[in-house]
């Protein structure tokens, strides 16, 4: 744990410095631009600090530094588990089915974390962040990438040699799930993290649960904005609220089905795991 421990510790001082670093430097480049009398003058601190802009930038730096110390000091090799995973037989079907397994999973736990009703602190913020360029390519795409550089290959991958698969699982995704702070986020990420820690431990590569956590993210974004407003109806919804528990078991029965398929092909004679995970 003492690993898990310090790379969180990182993660979070990353966050912190970068983020920090962004605001000044734009507050330099307004005292460069307008003079320091005038910008000073201007300065809100609290609308500052909360500029969504900002803090994707912050947060984009701080992903890409978090993840060189990962490369840098040898907690995963990227290139290694990504040709090691494409030279796997059947390595291209299992990211095809990654599509409609996140799909129906990510419905269905939102369903169920929406039945838990826990605060949303920062709805607000995840709305300004998704209708912005930077706030898109941060949720989208660098927390993805890094999130399961960090927790899945790092974090997992260091507690598959330490304890049994499931608990390390577990740990990794309740570890996912609170640095996510957001009452909400936390019961949600923790969910999504057990199936993308189900997806790194029978692949035996960070390639599936990538690929299943940048569409989980993106498609999040895609409905925030489409959705986010109180009058937007997602597909699902709009078909009538007798119509709901027939989706939710047809959702159930598609990634039943997909879970398996996705297990069978992970424990065939082309299985993707690694030997020491299986």
């Amino acid at each position: 744990m003492k690993r898990t421990i310090k790379l969180v510790i990182y993660y979070f001082l990353y966050q912190f410095l970068f983020t920090f670093l962004v605001m000044a430097g734009a507050l330099v480049v307004g005292i460069v631009k307008n003079g320091a009398e005038a910008t000073l003058q201007g300065f809100d601190p609290t609308a500052f600090s909360t500029d969504t802009q900002l803090m994707a930038l912050g947060l984009i730096f701080a992903g890409l530094m978090m993840l060189w110390h990962l490369i840098h000091f040898h907690y995963i090799s990227i290139p290694e588990q990504v040709t090691a995973f494409f030279r796997k037989k059947k390595s291209w079907l299992v990211v095809l089915l990654c599509i409609p397994f996140v799909y129906t999973v990510m419905y269905l736990l939102n369903q169920l974390s929406a039945a838990v009703n826990l605060p949303d602190m920062l709805e607000d913020t995840f709305m300004d962040m998704s209708s912005n360029v930077w706030g898109i390519l941060s949720i989208a795409l660098v927390a993805p990438i890094l999130e399961e550089c960090l927790f899945r290959g790092a974090i997992e991958g260091h507690l598959l040699t330490k304890m049994k698969p499931w608990a390390a699982i577990l740990v990794s995704a309740a570890v996912f799930g609170i640095i996510h702070m957001n009452p909400a986020q936390v019961f949600y990420a923790f969910l999504v993290g057990i199936v993308l820690g189900w997806l790194y431990w029978r692949s035996g590569s960070i390639v599936p649960s990538t690929v299943a956590h940048i569409l989980n993210n993106s498609l999040s974004v895609v409905f925030m904005n489409i959705y986010g407003t109180e009058s937007g109806q997602s597909f699902e919804e709009a078909l009538g609220e007798q119509a709901q528990p027939y989706i939710w078991a047809l959702y159930a029965l598609i990634a039943v089905v997909i879970f398996f398929e996705l297990r069978k092909i992970f424990m065939s004679d082309c299985n993707l795991s690694d030997s020491r995970n299986v």
